[in-house]
């Protein structure tokens, strides 16, 4: 008896994890299954093994448009250099971190892409530290060039989530 209960108890368990996987899914859900996610085991990974969705495609020139308003905006702490829609490209001018004097960071985005996706983005930044009052040579910062590239295309999707509305 006690066999029958956990065969049946089985039985259950999976009928209800294969049917709730069919529920109708909201516009967003669709949507944001049709973008990806930011969050994967392997950092940015939108859509794996999946073909290149042009469901965000916005065109400005020939970049992203909503990827170019979200790195104006992710960066607007820092003083602009240049920021050139037709190419996709936006740099900053030298910046202290907050609270650190003696740091400067310097950030080029580059937008290389009609579609939200982390291979149509590319963002390099510098640190310089201030040592015996004179600045160091130009280092690259992987780990700021994460963050803000992450940053950039959360505030994208964001942006083209709003605009679909």
């Amino acid at each position: 008896m006690n066999l029958i209960v956990k065969i049946i108890l089985c039985v259950v368990i999976f009928n209800q994890v294969t049917f709730a996987s069919d529920y109708p899914k909201s516009s967003l859900e669709r949507e944001m299954d049709e973008m990806g996610s930011v969050v994967g085991g392997e950092g940015l990974v939108f859509r794996p093994n999946k073909q290149k969705s042009t469901a965000t495609r916005a065109k400005v020139g020939n970049i992203n448009k909503y990827l170019f308003d979200a790195a104006i905006e992710v960066l607007k702490f820092a003083p602009l250099a240049s920021a050139d829609s037709k190419s996709g490209t936006v740099i900053t001018d030298w910046y202290n971190p907050q609270g650190q004097k003696n740091v400067q960071h310097k950030v080029i985005v580059y937008i290389k892409d009609e579609v939200i996706t982390p291979e149509g983005l590319e963002v390099v930044a510098f640190e310089r530290k201030k040592v015996k009052n004179e600045w160091s040579e130009n280092n690259k910062s992987e780990a700021v060039s994460s963050v803000l590239e992450e940053k950039i295309i959360i505030k994208a999707r964001n942006l083209y989530l709003q605009s679909s509305r």
